[in-house]
């Protein structure tokens, strides 16, 4: 709603424009912080020091104030598979400002900052990236993009599941220079239907759109064993255990999917959604920023191509779309 417009102004908007402006949700303000819930972006007083101790055989004693007898799954899982053990005892020596600049630092190519931060654990990559502003991590985001060319994503749906209707707009969709193309579905066993239908029109202006449709992730991997899909970015992961473990879920399984997906030549990516663990009730009243920086570690030991961040459910707290987009620049 517009709080200039008078009362006797006459509103040109249209009717469906008048009706969204005035639902709830689009009166909502900012949520206040409160660490003891989780609800805070960065830097929560319940966030651990960053630490990295080994002991004479290499073997890790520490990570981030926790012994290694106290590691939960996640913990375990990015001691063995997501910090180079080479590299950490010379990355974690370093300050968090020196670490902070040379990601901006367009002197310093990209390489060096892989190699940098491979040897960070997430506490102390949570840090670096806070100390990081808006057009900053905008810098680092291009300087540390993997991709050849980037290219956007179309999200191709009707509220019929009609596979047809889903081929003419795939085709849209790549004539107007979309290249990858996600389909959902209402009813879970259209989602066939609306595979084939997603991949056919999308390669019909041109080759090499890649489709998938996201639906229950067991579904969705037999559609990619059967070929029906080239891509998928549906598979979660959490920043604390208990969120795994609700799922029925650990580290490994989330491997072994990923694992299965590339079997296959499919792209794989996995998604992590700021403010899950508050949803769940299972923040440890641990900063979104740390554990997303957890969860941006698990994707890199699990070796997925990719990594995306569903951060909407936290985007009411203070400073978190800028957490969203830090977690998606110097790791990747």
């Amino acid at each position: 709603m517009n709080p200039d417009r008078s009362e006797t102004e006459q509103d040109y908007r249209l009717g469906r424009i008048r009706l969204l402006d005035e639902q709830r949700v689009n009166l909502d303000g900012f949520a206040q912080a409160d660490p003891e819930l989780g609800m805070i972006s960065h830097l929560s007083p319940h966030d651990p020091e960053p630490s990295w101790k080994v002991a004479d055989d290499g073997s890790v004693l520490e990570m981030d104030s926790k012994e290694a007898a106290d590691f939960d799954t996640i913990d375990e899982f990015i001691v063995r598979y997501a910090v180079d053990p080479v590299q950490a005892p010379q990355s974690m020596a370093m300050s968090e400002i020196d670490l902070a600049r040379m990601i901006v630092d367009s002197a310093v190519p990209r390489e060096e900052v892989l190699r940098v931060c491979g040897g960070l654990t997430p506490a102390k990559m949570a840090r670096v990236v806070a100390m990081l502003q808006p057009v900053e991590i905008q810098m680092a985001m291009m300087k540390m993009r993997a991709r050849r060319t980037p290219a956007n994503q179309a999200h191709v749906t009707n509220r019929l599941d009609d596979p047809l209707l889903i081929a003419a707009d795939a085709a849209t969709a790549v004539v107007y220079g979309f290249r990858e193309l996600e389909a959902t579905v209402p009813v879970l066993d259209d989602a066939p239907a609306v595979a084939v239908g997603l991949l056919i029109g999308s390669q019909v202006p041109a080759p090499g759109a890649l489709t998938q449709c996201s639906v229950e992730e067991a579904r969705e991997l037999e559609l990619g064993v059967r070929g029906l899909v080239s891509y998928a970015e549906t598979v979660s992961v959490y920043g604390t255990e208990q969120v795994f473990t609700d799922g029925d879920d650990t580290p490994w399984s989330k491997a072994f999917l990923t694992s299965s997906y590339a079997s296959r030549g499919i792209k794989m990516r996995l998604s992590s959604g700021a403010g899950s663990e508050v949803l769940m009730g299972q923040a440890e009243r641990k900063s979104m920023n740390y554990l997303e920086s957890r969860c941006v570690a698990l994707a890199k030991g699990i070796g997925a191509q990719g990594v995306q961040n569903g951060g909407i459910d936290g985007a009411s707290i203070t400073r978190r779309c800028r957490a969203v987009c830090a977690n998606s620049s110097p790791r990747t």
